[in-house]
């Protein structure tokens, strides 16, 4: 059963009491992260206030113990305040001081394999974050209380399984607390090689929600999702690409979605600057509120999907974004690139991060969200000072026009320091 508080790790901490101190390493880490945000035309205009802007701090400490049994406890901590927000505040946004990470770890060696096994609060990364991410962008991060098993065949070959449910972020300290019996979720992921420098993703992740967006007046969903991930680790070749299918049941519909995403590219190693030309796609499932429910559910995406801003979840949507990053210097990246967005179906609603409907059926048809021009500055000062400024301007198409909505323009600016 997942832990709904804070795990309770004093029968561990008793258990490992005996090891000698010579046996045993603590650490800290962390880092410290100020945030300047701004949107003229928040919620792509369709939300309450136009223009907004605000500064939001985080702050995170993570202290480790382990010994030379492969025994490990963490406890990671955090904190986060938002100035100048106007429109409401949303619970990400600030915390008091809370755990972010709260977990006991050990690893059993079998032959050439190794089980490890992680019981408590911490943050779930998989794949290239398309549907489990830890929510970066966000003033405070998403954790899950989840037991992961994780089997590794080599250091190229992992299978996980593992059951989970999402941590709700409350205001006060030490208050934050996950629903298992309102949503959790499991799954088995598998990384495997395929040639050298490829990889192969196979995976399958099941959801139970009790108060599922598709069911009017609360109900529940669920929902079972398969994918497959290509991806290569080295330059000079960009490769990520994914197909994924869902199906199950909500409030009484069937499930049938899908998507499929399409990433490749090339750095040219040699040139000045080392341009990358890249082309990302999408092509994501949607339909009408009639019969059986084609919208993908995008789980526990990375809201910045498409871009900084985060205008559009990655549901009901085709996306085409060409882009080019080059690197004047080694610790200086400059990224450009557009994005043509399209409804998959007029008769489906817009839905913004995390999985929210901004915006109705299409007027007559029109499926042109219209296009978004990014650029981006990302420059690490030291190994453990960096800096990031953004900017998107969305022009809205005629699908987003017809509904009320309007044209969007987001500036980014943050300062990170590790420590």
């Amino acid at each position: 059963m997942i832990a709904m508080r804070n795990l309770a790790l004093l029968p561990v901490l008793a258990g490992l009491c005996h090891a000698e101190p010579d046996e045993s390493r603590w650490s800290i880490d962390g880092h410290a992260r100020t945030m300047y945000e701004s949107y003229h035309g928040l919620d792509l205009g369709l939300g309450p206030v136009d223009d907004d802007d605000w500064i939001h701090q985080r702050v995170q400490a993570m202290f480790s113990w382990e010994n030379d049994q492969s025994l490990r406890l963490a406890a990671e901590l955090t904190w986060g305040r938002m100035w100048g927000k106007e429109s409401p505040l949303a619970p990400p946004d600030e915390d008091d001081v809370d755990f972010l990470q709260l977990f006991a770890q050990g690893d059993l060696t079998f032959g050439n394999d190794t089980l490890e096994i992680r019981a408590g609060r911490q943050t779930l990364y998989y794949g290239s974050g398309r549907l489990l991410a830890a929510r970066e962008g966000a003033n405070q991060r998403l954790a899950h209380d989840a037991l992961v098993l994780s089997w590794q065949c080599d250091e190229h070959s992992r299978v996980d399984a593992f059951i989970a449910s999402p941590v709700a972020v409350e205001p006060g300290a030490f208050d934050n607390v996950s629903h298992a019996g309102d949503i959790r979720f499991w799954s088995l992921y598998s990384v495997m090689p395929l040639t050298r420098g490829n990889f192969l993703d196979l995976y399958y992740i099941g959801l139970r929600d009790e108060d599922s967006i598709f069911a009017e007046d609360g109900g529940h969903e669920t929902r079972h999702t398969l994918g497959a991930r290509c991806w290569r680790e080295t330059e000079p070749v960009i490769l990520n690409t994914e197909l994924i299918f869902q199906f199950g049941e909500a409030a009484g519909r069937e499930i049938i979605a899908g998507a499929a995403s399409l990433g490749i590219g090339y750095v040219f190693m040699d040139a000045p600057w080392r341009p990358s030309l890249q082309l990302r796609a999408d092509a994501i499932s949607g339909g009408d509120d009639t019969g059986t429910l084609h919208t993908f559910h995008p789980l526990f995406q990375a809201n910045n999907y498409f871009n900084e801003g985060g205008f559009l979840s990655p549901s009901n949507l085709y996306n085409l974004n060409p882009l080019v990053a080059l690197k004047p210097r080694e610790n200086v990246e400059l990224t450009f690139g557009v994005n043509f967005q399209w409804r998959f179906s007029p008769d489906d609603a817009i839905y913004g991060p995390p999985l929210q409907r901004l915006g109705g059926p299409a007027v007559d048809g029109e499926r042109y969200l219209g296009t978004a021009f990014n650029a981006s500055l990302a420059w690490e000062i030291t190994s453990a000072t960096s800096m990031f400024l953004g900017y998107t301007h969305h022009q809205a198409g005629p699908s987003l026009t017809g509904v009320g909505g309007s044209s969007v323009d987001y500036l980014q600016a943050s300062f990170r320091q590790e420590f």
